[in-house]
This record gives C-alpha cells, sequence and structure tokens, in this order.
C-alpha cells in the first residue's frame, strides 16, 4: 500500500475511520487502494490487530473528539497526505470507487468533498443523496457522515473539531472555510455523484444517548448552535429548532461533465430524486424532493 494516486505522484489521502468492533473498512480497504488508512479504535478488544492500516491509535470516546486526539498523537501525518478522508463506521465502500473519489477532487482543485450516498442507504438531508444526472454538485453543505478534506482546510478545520464532540455544525462551518481558502468565494466543497458509498444503519439517537452521558458535556444542540454561530452564511432554515443556512446546491456538473446552473440543476434534480434514484431502505417523498430542488432557485 502505497498511499500514492497511480500515475500521479505526490497526490495523496489517508483515510481516518474512527471504529468499534462491528466496522465496515474492510470493505473498502481490500483491494487495490491508492490511499493509506489509519484506525482510531474505542472498541473493548485491547488485542484487536489492523492488518494493513498505515496508524493505529486505541482511545475511548466520540468520533470527533478521537479524530482530534488521533492528529494530537500523529502531528507529522497532516504534512503527509493531500486528503484526509473522515468516513462513519457503519460506511461500506469499493476500494476502486475511494480511489476514483480521490483522482475527482484533485481533478476538480476541491478543498472539501464527500461521496454520494447509493439506493440502499439510510440518510439525513436529500442533498447527500446520489443524482445519477450527475458527476458532482457544488454545496454550502458537505456531511460529516463521510468528508473529505484537503490538507489546508484540514489545518483550518482542526480547531473546530477540537470544540465539538458531535460534530454538529461543522457540515456547514467547513463549506465556508473551504470557499475563504483561496480568497475569491468560489464553491469548493461539492457532493461527488459519480462515486457512492453505503450508509448500512439508521440515523439519530445513539449519538445523541453518548452525549449526554458524557460528564459536562453540551447536548448536540448547543453543540450545534455553537458551530452555527461561527457561519457567516444567513440563516433561513431550522435543523432540530436551531435556525441554520437553507442547504442548498450552488452549481454541477452533469454526467456528461456540462456545466450546470439554476435551472438546469433544478430540473434535473427533481427529475433525479422523484424518476432515478429509488431509495430502498428511507423512501423519497414527492414533496421533499420538490422542496430540494427548488433551493436552487430561491
Amino acid at each position: 500500500m502505497t498511499g500514492r494516486l497511480e500515475g500521479e505522484a505526490g497526490r495523496s489521502m489517508l483515510a481516518v475511520v474512527r471504529c468499534g468492533d462491528n466496522s465496515l473498512h474492510e470493505s473498502w480497504t481490500s483491494g487495490n487502494c491508492h490511499f493509506d488508512f489509519a484506525i482510531s479504535y474505542f472498541g473493548g478488544a485491547a488485542t484487536k490487530s489492523f492488518p494493513g492500516a498505515a496508524y493505529v491509535e486505541r482511545r475511548k470516546g466520540g468520533k470527533w473528539d478521537g479524530l482530534y486526539g488521533f492528529f494530537e498523537a500523529f502531528p507529522d501525518v497532516v504534512e503527509k497526505y493531500d486528503y484526509f478522508w473522515f468516513p462513519d463506521d457503519d460506511i461500506a465502500a469499493d476500494a476502486l470507487e475511494i480511489n476514483r473519489l480521490i483522482e475527482i477532487g484533485h481533478r476538480h482543485e476541491l478543498a472539501l468533498f464527500q461521496p454520494a450516498l447509493d439506493e440502499q442507504s439510510y440518510h439525513s438531508h436529500l442533498i447527500t443523496l446520489r443524482h445519477p444526472s450527475f458527476t458532482l454538485r457544488y454545496s454550502n453543505f458537505v456531511e460529516i457522515m463521510a468528508p473529505v478534506l484537503s490538507r489546508d482546510l484540514l489545518k483550518l478545520a482542526l480547531p473546530t473539531i477540537a470544540q465539538s464532540r458531535s460534530g454538529f455544525g461543522l457540515d456547514f462551518v467547513w463549506p465556508e472555510l473551504a470557499a475563504n481558502l483561496n480568497q475569491t468565494g468560489q464553491a469548493r466543497a461539492a457532493i461527488i455523484d459519480s462515486v457512492t458509498v453505503r450508509h448500512t444503519r439508521p440515523v439519530g439517537g445513539s449519538l445523541h444517548t453518548f452525549i449526554k452521558s458524557l460528564p459536562g458535556a453540551r447536548s448536540t444542540k448547543e453543540e450545534l448552535e455553537s458551530s452555527i454561530n461561527t457561519v457567516a452564511a444567513k440563516s433561513t432554515s431550522t435543523i432540530n429548532g436551531v435556525s441554520v443556512p437553507r442547504i442548498r446546491m450552488m452549481g454541477g456538473l452533469s454526467s456528461t461533465n456540462k456545466k450546470l446552473t439554476r435551472v438546469g440543476i433544478f430540473a434535473r434534480a427533481l427529475v433525479d430524486l422523484t424518476l432515478k434514484h429509488r431509495n430502498k431502505v428511507q423512501a423519497v417523498k414527492t414533496a421533499a424532493a420538490l422542496r430540494h430542488a427548488l433551493k436552487t432557485l430561491i
């Protein structure tokens, strides 16, 4: 395992998975990986081994305090890789798909991106589902379930990770940081529709319970409010009673790599989620799909 993209020397990614004993990371670390992976293990098996991992750390806690602890334990890794992927441990994927994910991120000079969720995935936000008419969609939102951050963005994001145990709201904070990296405000955050992964467990519940159990911890609502308070974008929507920016597609490339803007995105997104993306575990309602598509226009 070289950690380098084939044929593109100097380009690399480290996937860091915060995992327990039922992690699915072997689904995407088996085969011809063009990336390295690291394990931040919170399970109870002291002698459990992780073949092929470039780094292994054992630490109790949640995903984001655990990941921050990983970078405290291995600070030198930040300068060794161009990209860093932080998938949940219930993400099933394919190594070749993740190889393509890195290639697309490099090709389009993205600072923040994620693979789309396939038709058998549990989801919280329609924007994260695969839209078959697109190669990628630029967005003001990249979910913390499986984000990829560039090295430069990670350096800016680490302090925000240090301040959050749940990660709630970072989905909005990081796209703003990504847009500000090149001082042009251009979209550098995207959801990659031509690469999919599968989220295998229903969302919500366990994280809220875990956070509440920690001594002195803020609630997930309080953490969301704290994160959103740092976001400059106008809040016009709500999540769990907290005012947040409206989650929107800001532009995109069609499956034939044609640039798309407002009307084109609206039409294709609506068709995609009503006719093409048939989620088998969590149905998409037509009214919700229409509201999702309309956010590109209003």
